[in-house]
């Protein structure tokens, strides 16, 4: 998810810094793509597949692994047809 908000930033010309947070990424867009906004909380809730998860010692459940899924598969359609992709 974050390489796709990325993506949409650096098509805008936004420059950004190197971070993890898609949160602070959304914040960066909503004045392009304002309607974006009603992702936050799923991006939230994202943040902590971002870092916590990487690492041993911190797990999700399988409901938890495919709910962040379905938020991922969400966000990923309106960002590639944000950017003229195919879905």
């Amino acid at each position: 998810m974050e390489k796709y908000l990325k993506a949409r930033l650096q098509e805008a010309g936004i420059v950004f810094s190197k971070t993890h947070n898609l949160t602070f990424l959304l914040d960066l867009l909503l004045p392009i793509e304002p309607e974006w906004d009603i992702f936050r909380q799923k991006l939230l809730g994202l943040n902590a597949f971002a870092v916590a998860y990487r690492y041993p010692g911190v797990s999700a459940d399988k409901g938890t692994a495919r709910q962040a899924l379905g938020f991922c598969k969400e966000i990923r359609q309106t960002v590639r047809l944000s950017l003229g992709l195919t879905l």
